[in-house]
């Protein structure tokens, strides 16, 4: 009786965050298309100064969450996720109009290759686009955030589903 009070306890809601990060940091720093110096969180964004980031540099922030879909025994969470691709024009020799749109259209492809369709820890969906906020630059770099969407679904009976769901 106790299996679904120990889902519930077991249930760390943001334990995708990580799963994120380590997924983009196979994919952007290592083998040979490795690009990306570094991947963080939001935390390592906020801790540094624009002047001072690693870039190029991948950012997962979690953007919370809605619920689409819920009733009285059941629940479905859909988490908000932007990963933010951050460059600066001095990484590029380029002397186009927009070095810095150059810069990132080289990266972009890799992030929604690594994590569309990729279900993350604590998902019962996979990860799947979604239409970002628009692209931003200052002080000689380029924001280019990817946004994307992935699904836990709970019941009050069971707790939460923390697995890829096999049949709908």
């Amino acid at each position: 009786m106790s299996m679904p009070l120990d889902a519930w306890r077991n249930w760390n809601f943001c334990e995708a965050e990580l799963d994120i990060v380590a997924r983009l940091k196979a994919a952007t720093q290592e083998g040979p298309d490795r690009w990306a110096r570094f991947v963080g969180t939001r935390d390592d964004m906020e801790s540094v100064t624009e002047e001072k980031q690693v870039v190029p540099g991948v950012y997962v922030l979690y953007r919370w969450f809605a619920v689409p879909e819920a009733s009285e025994k059941r629940g479905l969470i859909r988490h908000r996720w932007l990963i933010l691709v951050a460059v600066s024009a001095v990484s590029t020799r380029q002397r186009e109009a927009s070095p810095l749109n150059q810069v990132a259209g080289r990266y972009i492809p890799s992030i929604l290759h690594a994590l569309h369709g990729y279900t993350p820890l604590g998902s019962t969906e996979p990860m799947i686009v979604a239409t970002p906020p628009e692209r931003w630059s200052g002080n000689g770099f380029g924001y280019y955030p990817l946004a994307f969407t992935s699904n836990t679904h709970f019941s009050i009976k069971q707790g939460p589903s923390n697995a890829p769901l096999r049949n709908r």
